[in-house]
């Protein structure tokens, strides 16, 4: 059969109907996808024991991260690891895979201009090329960072050669094929928050360095309030906050795998945790507020002793000084400079002389744009070396509005979308993955040098393994050219991600997102927090039961088929399992939540029903054991929340430092105690019944929805 070679830009597709051993463009679920792919015209080559890595001694040899995670992949799916060994440049013969800087290379360059895949001065350092054929695999970077995202390619090219699949073992295949490959934007990054609870431990970080860098990410943001120890903040720091020793440990580990990792050091608002001690006092905009004041000399000084140190331990280009949100300015202290000068032009001499305070230590400044685009006028103002990090988080058709005036007044841009992960039970990535695609898209256009994907713990309670759908998308869409498809990555995840050949876990993916979109479509909030923990017994919590109503079957059922789901196919993830978990919580906390909106409804309809009619003593009695009883609906919400309360601590722990837990715990301790009271109020009443023959008043307990004469049993 005559195969295409014509290359196919943007997704790697295949031409159908291959002979036994090749790949068909659906088998290639690459996440980035590459801009060109070609079918080699061959049989694919099988990775075997005998099978060799060799790697150019100039990119670091054995020690290669790239080669390294390759020996791993190989490992997970045969159970050898294959022996990595160097080479000054490109051996001959056959049964090896070849990893090498293409540029430094002359052989290893001229192989893959005979396969097509030239790579001319001027290509992208951070791009690669791979050609693999019955015989041997090339991968060839543009410099030694392409050539590590070439082999993480390479990775996601490797099957089990049986049809058995998963559960096969044995010698691996990859399809013959002709990859060129480079990047739409220099930086790729995520921004991971750390100030509002919980701090990951060092490790769970490397964890997400490594993982991220798999999909070509290459930049690591650590927001910081106040949770890093230098000399001069020991007073506000937390127990579990960064020290030197570790920050620089992270640095050196993100280095191997060539991520960046740049401190967000929050320098104007968002600095509560500092200036609610009273020694800071006169440098709050307001008492106790989140705002710096720029008036107060002791503003600059603090900043310094806490800049000069992050600058010496960050060995980045950049510096990330946050100065988002700052609604305080000119409430307080600097009331009157504004009165003169305006607010713009107050907002916009702190950055400035933020930027100038950066210069020594040969830091690039980046600072969040909310507040400078209010003032479109006064943006060719800044110095021309600031960084504008344009960020918002609403899924809009286009953020050109938002992009243009940093790009009229010549500065350089990041733009900065979100996961949509904050204040929910699971991130809301049905909205989160537009917001992504196209401010990512419209970044592109306006010629921005990087995305900065953000996730955030507004409420302290967010737990890191959900959010990796999100963190993954952005790290494809800053690769891919263009309006990055949603619906092409979720057909890759399972395999990209899993390492799982069908689409179980897209599946449950998409049930817990559902959960969001139900909520949504009731005019509700999605899974936001407060609806978990608001007190079913209020007007509050019974206007929200009465609002989901129409949804909250369907909610739980999406919940528990993906609770289900999860339990019977963890062994199908090959790959990071060990995120399901999470994934797992989330599901029961999802599923409590459709409890409690069910339940507060029943248990308000059943009172109501026995207080309108007390004469029916029987049916008094059974409407009361409705709500407690062995069985009863108060006992089910109870037991839902300190099963749920067991396993928060669990998974917190697995991921972030002690000492924040139990601002978290102590709310399901709350929840689960105002439950206990109930059954306790409610088991007095049955006590008293048969004695008194009278109930108080539903208000009086909480109980507000009253159900409809007719359901009322008689």
């Amino acid at each position: 059969m005559t195969l295409r070679s014509a290359w196919i830009c943007g997704v790697a597709i295949l031409a159908s109907g291959m002979g036994v051993g090749r790949a068909r463009g659906s088998d290639l679920k690459l996440i980035p996808q590459p801009r060109e792919v070609k079918e080699a015209g061959s049989e694919s080559f099988r990775v075997a024991r005998h099978t060799r890595i060799i790697v150019e001694r100039s990119i670091g040899g054995a020690d290669f991260q790239g080669a390294q995670m390759l020996a791993e992949e190989i490992s997970r799916w045969t159970g050898w690891k294959p022996k990595i060994s160097d080479a000054k440049e490109m051996p001959g013969g056959s049964d090896f895979i070849y990893v090498g800087n293409a540029m430094e290379d002359a052989k290893l360059r001229d192989a893959l201009r005979a396969s097509g895949l030239a790579m001319q001065n001027g290509f992208d350092a951070q791009g690669y090329a791979i050609s693999a054929d019955s015989h041997r695999i090339l991968v060839g970077g543009g410099s030694e960072q392409g050539a590590f995202y070439g082999a993480q390619t390479l990775r996601q090219l490797l099957h089990p050669a049986s049809a058995k699949g998963n559960d096969a073992g044995g010698d691996l295949n990859c399809p013959a094929v002709a990859i060129r490959d480079w990047p739409a934007m220099k930086w790729r990054g995520v921004s991971i928050d750390i100030s509002r609870g919980p701090i990951p431990t060092l490790s769970f970080m490397e964890n997400q360095i490594r993982v991220l860098a798999g999909y070509k990410l290459n930049l690591y943001g650590l927001y910081m309030e106040d949770v890093f120890k230098v000399e001069g903040n020991e007073l506000f720091a937390p127990p579990d906050a960064l020290t030197p020793q570790e920050i620089t440990e992270l640095v050196a580990y993100a280095k191997k795998y060539y991520v960046t990792i740049v401190p967000e050091l929050e320098t104007f608002g968002h600095v509560h945790n500092i200036l609610r001690y009273d020694i800071y006092s006169d440098l709050a905009e307001i008492p106790h507020g989140s705002v710096l004041t720029p008036t107060q000399p002791g503003t600059y000084d603090l900043i310094e002793k806490l800049v000069e140190p992050m600058a010496k331990l960050f060995s980045g280009p950049f510096f990330h000084i946050g100065a988002d949100e700052t609604f305080e300015l000119g409430q307080g202290q600097t009331k009157q400079l504004i009165a003169e000068k305006g607010l713009g032009q107050v907002y916009l001499a702190h950055i400035a002389k933020l930027d100038e305070m950066l210069k020594p230590y040969h830091k690039q400044t980046m600072f969040w744009a909310d507040i400078a685009e209010k003032f479109p006028d006064l943006l060719p103002t800044l110095p021309k070396d600031l960084i504008a990090v344009v960020w918002t988080y609403e899924p809009e058709d286009s953020y050109d509005n938002r992009l243009a005036p940093f790009q009229k007044a010549g500065l350089p841009i990041f733009v900065s979308p979100g996961i949509s992960n904050w204040r929910r039970l699971y991130p809301d990535f049905n909205e989160s993955f537009r917001n992504i695609a196209n401010l990512t898209r419209d970044g592109q256009k306006f010629g921005a040098i990087g995305v900065l994907n953000t996730e955030w713990k507004d409420r302290g309670e967010e737990l890191g393994g959900m959010d990796w759908p999100g963190l993954v998308f952005g790290a494809a869409c800053g690769w891919q050219a263009g309006e990055s498809s949603v619906e092409r990555f979720r057909d890759s995840y399972d395999w990209a991600f899993y390492r799982n050949e069908d689409h179980t876990f897209e599946d449950i993916l998409d049930k817990l997102a559902a959960t969001d979109t139900l909520l949504d479509g009731m005019k509700m909030d999605g899974t936001h927090v407060r609806y978990f923990w608001s007190d079913p017994f209020s007007q509050i919590g019974s206007n929200d039961a009465a609002m989901a109503e129409p949804v909250t079957h369907e909610l739980r059922v999406d919940a528990e088929h993906a609770w289900e789901s999860l339990l019977e196919n963890r062994a199908k993830a090959k790959m990071n399992a060990d995120t399901l978990d999470d994934l797992l919580f989330a599901a029961k906390r999802l599923d409590t939540l459709g409890m409690k909106f069910e339940y507060t409804q029943e248990m308000s309809e059943a009172y109501w029903a026995a207080y309108m009619d007390m004469r029916q003593t029987g049916n008094v009695m059974r409407n009361l054991e409705t709500l407690s009883s062995i069985n009863g609906d108060l006992q089910d919400l109870r037991e839902g929340l300190t099963e749920l309360r067991s396993e928060y601590a669990k998974r917190w722990l697995a991921e972030n430092g002690e000492s924040w837990l139990g601002n978290v715990s102590v709310r399901y301790d709350s929840a689960a105690g105002n439950i206990q009271r109930k059954i306790e109020v409610i088991d007095g009443l049955e006590d008293g019944f048969s004695t008194l023959g009278e109930l108080p008043p539903p208000e009086s307990l909480g109980f507000y929805t009253r159900p409809n004469s007719e359901d009322i049993i008689r």
